[in-house]
């Protein structure tokens, strides 16, 4: 179903905004940029100051209210052929979109890195990255100075971090987004990574990893942000490691087999898919590291997991958006930055999966044949057996990105979908649950959708519940942002 046919023709058609607005120009003096460009456009140096959204559809639910935070890149080049050589090295821009009384206001600021201010000075991209080799001049004495804060946020005890793979947490202020320092947990771990996807158990302790080749450290922290603990694991290889999962009682590292031995910049060329190695589980005790045991699964590539339980025999289920090679990671999304599209890559189909490992043995693959990411799942249950993981999924043949979202029950093994048509490009959809509701549907899912024919962002609400009825209210900027990666609910 289409919303564009069956809520929203009319509302579509009022107010046509310019492509653009609120956007500083791309490759300037390259004509006719496809509209779907505007989601790799880079957003003005300044940000983005509050500003109301309209309510362009449906009725705002009773009882929501809090800060949608995202996060993703939003800087890409300075001037025509000065570009950034992958869409992961793009400067970071935590966007806020404040929800109370039923009224939406957007805000976004750029981070506030070493990076940035050194390439805002020279007017040109320096720092080496992901998939940019970067310029000789650039000074580096360690990861913080490259590291662009792109990847996702995270909310503990009020205080707001932008997140990256390889470098620190970078803290900024929850309401107006202004960026206080780079972030140490200790004093003797400044400096150390702290990644982009950190676990919250119910009771609001953050577990997460510090990735460095083989060794990887994992992070303890109280719900009130004080550091628990930090230890060491080794996995004997540089795997790349963006995501992995955790249980009531274990820690699973996912290693899949894109191996990097050569650590040349750019980082990305080091890789190589090695499928012979297979797609390898480390199980870590949470209270005693020293109890572990790895499971053994067919070659698979991912980037994103919804979460993980273990039932009482010692099973552990982890869903994941699985992949039959590292596509993107490789390609980079350097094309879509440029304004070019040479159609979908086959290879480029993932499967919602759920990994079943067994208390010993090997681990076995539950194919749902659902292409889709960013899995997302209800929070309260986190680590806990559940049901429902919720996807952005539907592949446009004309253009990149997503059109729809899904709920997967893997209880009744159906999917509820909802699908915007080719005119919007979807991003992450996060459980919110219901105020005094506890079951696992009670919740909205919300998130950030690029109308492509307004020209503008909008945020879409949905009941859980029943996603293919479509949104129950969708609030409308005036001006587009970039597509980003993760994002929060406070």
């Amino acid at each position: 179903m289409s919303l564009s046919r069956r809520h929203f023709l009319a509302s579509s058609a009022a107010g046509t905004a310019v492509f653009g607005l609120g956007l500083s120009p791309a490759f300037a003096g390259t004509p006719s940029m496809p509209d779907w460009h505007l989601g790799y456009t880079s957003a003005p140096a300044g940000g983005f100051d509050p500003e109301p959204m309209r309510l362009v559809f449906g009725k705002v639910p009773q009882g929501l209210e809090g800060s949608l935070y995202r996060n993703g890149p939003a800087q890409f080049l300075y001037g025509k052929d000065d570009y950034a050589r992958h869409w992961f090295d793009g400067d970071g821009m935590v966007q806020r979109i404040a929800i109370a009384d039923g009224k939406a206001v957007h805000s976004g600021r750029f981070v506030q890195t070493t990076k940035r201010r050194i390439e805002q000075a020279n007017g040109m991209i320096m720092a080496p990255g992901f998939g940019t080799v970067g310029h000789p001049d650039f000074p580096v004495s360690g990861p913080d100075d490259v590291n662009a804060a792109n990847t996702s946020v995270i909310v503990i005890d009020g205080k707001l971090y932008a997140l990256w793979e390889g470098g620190s947490a970078i803290a900024m202020d929850a309401t107006t987004l202004e960026t206080r320092g780079v972030k140490a947990w200790s004093d003797d771990l400044a400096g150390m990574p702290f990644l982009a996807h950190p676990k919250r158990e119910p009771d609001g302790t953050v577990w997460n990893l510090a990735i460095n080749g083989p060794k990887v450290g994992v992070y303890r922290i109280a719900a009130d942000g004080g550091l628990q603990s930090f230890g060491l694991l080794n996995i004997g290889k540089a795997a790349y490691i963006h995501d992995w999962a955790m249980t009531d009682r274990h820690l699973v590292i996912l290693v899949q087999p894109w191996i990097n031995e050569a650590f040349r910049p750019p980082v990305v060329e080091g890789f190589e898919w090695r499928p012979e190695k297979g797609f390898q589980f480390l199980i870590v005790d949470k209270d005693d590291f020293s109890k572990q045991r790895w499971a053994q699964g067919p070659a698979r590539a991912f980037y994103h997991t919804g979460a993980a339980w273990e039932e009482a025999d010692g099973t552990i289920r982890i869903d994941a958006a699985l992949y039959k090679e590292p596509v993107l990671g490789v390609g980079g999304g350097v094309d879509e930055i440029r304004g070019a599209w040479k159609g979908r890559d086959a290879r480029f189909q993932s499967d919602l999966t759920q990994i079943v490992i067994p208390p010993t043995g090997d681990a076995r693959l539950v194919e749902t044949g659902l292409d889709g990411d960013f899995p997302q799942v209800d929070p309260r249950r986190h680590g806990l057996p559940r049901r429902l993981t919720a996807l952005v999924t539907g592949q446009p043949t004309d253009r990149p990105g997503l059109s729809g979202v899904s709920v997967h029950d893997w209880e009744t093994g159906k999917t509820d979908t909802f699908d915007f048509g080719d005119a919007r490009m979807v991003e992450e959809f996060l459980f919110v649950p219901k105020p005094d509701r506890q079951g696992e549907a009670d919740s909205w899912l919300i998130g950030p959708v690029l109308n492509l024919k307004t020209g503008t962002s909008e945020i879409c609400v949905f009941d859980a519940a029943r996603v293919s009825d479509g949104p129950v209210c969708i609030w409308r900027g005036d001006r587009a942002w970039p597509l980003g990666f993760h994002g929060t609910w406070a």
